[in-house]
């Protein structure tokens, strides 16, 4: 899954490695675990990840309007499941986040 993609094509904001300053706004992402699935006989079904994305702006409406164009776009991905979104102000940066975390499950 190419996540770096689907940001840059939904949003046209700069996808950004997390050890780099941020530039407003612009998003990164993590792959935060991946998993196998089992059935009742203990064989492997299916694998899945789990991802974590991350918006940073400067403000709260424009961080908000993102994560939600950007979980549409989700939603329409075959083998994904619904992104829930949180928003949050970093006292740190003087900045907002939002933060969207969803599955994605892996084709056999």
């Amino acid at each position: 899954m190419d996540i770096e993609t689907l940001i840059k094509t939904t949003l046209d904001i700069p996808v950004i490695d997390l050890s780099e300053p941020l530039l407003f706004p612009c998003a990164t992402w993590y792959k935060s675990m991946e998993d196998t699935e089992l059935s009742g006989n203990g064989k492997e079904t299916e694998a899945s990840e789990t991802y974590e994305i991350d918006i940073w702006c400067q403000e709260r409406e424009l961080a908000s309007s993102y994560a939600s164009s950007l979980k549409q776009a989700i939603a329409l991905l075959t083998y994904c499941t619904a992104s829930q979104i949180m928003i949050s102000y970093d006292n740190n940066g003087k900045v907002w986040r939002a933060n969207l975390n969803f599955k994605y499950i892996k084709e056999e």
